[in-house]
């Protein structure tokens, strides 16, 4: 099989070319663009390919975004080369993966969330198989700060669920945000999870700093828990009903807690005015 890359970290920024060999210029390419996004399926745990942005023509005119499937490529030289397949770009790549674009899912920087509600921190670097696109693994980002300090969580994809809305982020759908009552979406994991190591951080090596570290960390779980659960319920518990929307989806992490805010401060008012409280 011709070399592909395996993860996304390899993938995005990447910069990428059109294969326009002839029996008498083998070796002509035409330059495309660079990799923008990762892009993968609105059910399945599976990465189904990339976005190409296209530079803008004479510096002012927007050229549109390319889709490449996962296997509609090889890497030569480094570079990524886009094969002469009909199968490999755009409507061609969906129609040979079975998928509708509008349907599937960027999955970097959404939030990784457990069955019980438990916030692990968000996508970063994903791992799959080139062969399939199944995805092998996925690591858990909180910032390169707190990952120096408490270490990076890889998620093996036998417990990874999915992409679910209703919980998570705010999302856009083709590029359109509605800001009065955002669509939400997030990776759900299973709760198992919670028992994986954590690989490396410098508070792995400071002792007793790490139980500290560990307890502050749960405690602003359990703050966010209700909300998280609550949300799910007001969605009707949305599973794989329609992934929401592509390659323009994703506002990012600095979205992500104050969508749980929002949430939180939601399910907090609606339980005092039952006059139950949230349970702590």
């Amino acid at each position: 099989m011709a070399k592909r890359y395996g993860t996304t970290g390899e993938i995005v920024g990447k910069r990428v070319f059109l294969d326009r060999s002839t029996p008498k210029r083998p070796e002509a390419v035409k330059r495309l663009g660079k990799v923008r996004h990762c892009v993968f399926h609105p059910v399945q745990r599976r990465f189904v390919g990339f976005i190409v942005k296209r530079p803008d023509l004479l510096w002012m005119f927007h050229r549109k975004d390319v889709f490449v499937a996962y296997n509609g490529y090889d890497v030569v030289d480094g570079r990524i080369l886009v094969l002469q397949d009909a199968g490999a770009t755009d409507k061609g790549a969906c129609k040979a993966l079975g998928v509708d674009y509008d349907d599937c899912v960027l999955w970097a920087g959404l939030p990784v969330i457990g069955e019980d509600g438990t916030v692990y921190g968000t996508v970063g670097d994903v791992s799959f198989d080139p062969k399939t696109g199944e995805v092998r693994f996925l690591a858990v980002t909180q910032g390169a700060t707190a990952n120096a300090l408490l270490g990076v969580r890889e998620i093996p994809g036998s417990m990874i669920r999915g992409f679910r809305r209703g919980i998570g982020t705010a999302l856009s759908v083709n590029g359109q945000a509605d800001a009065e009552n955002p669509e939400l979406g997030a990776i759900l994991v299973s709760d198992e999870v919670a028992e994986l190591a954590v690989e490396g951080g410098l508070a792995a090596k400071a002792g007793e700093a790490t139980a500290v570290v560990a307890d502050r960390a749960r405690e602003t779980v359990e703050a966010v828990k209700p909300a998280v659960s609550t949300a799910t319920k007001a969605a009707g518990k949305a599973v794989n009903a329609g992934a929401f929307a592509t390659g323009r989806q994703i506002k990012r992490a600095s979205g992500m807690f104050s969508a749980f805010k929002e949430e939180y401060d939601k399910a907090r008012k609606d339980d005092d005015e039952r006059g139950g409280g949230l349970a702590r």
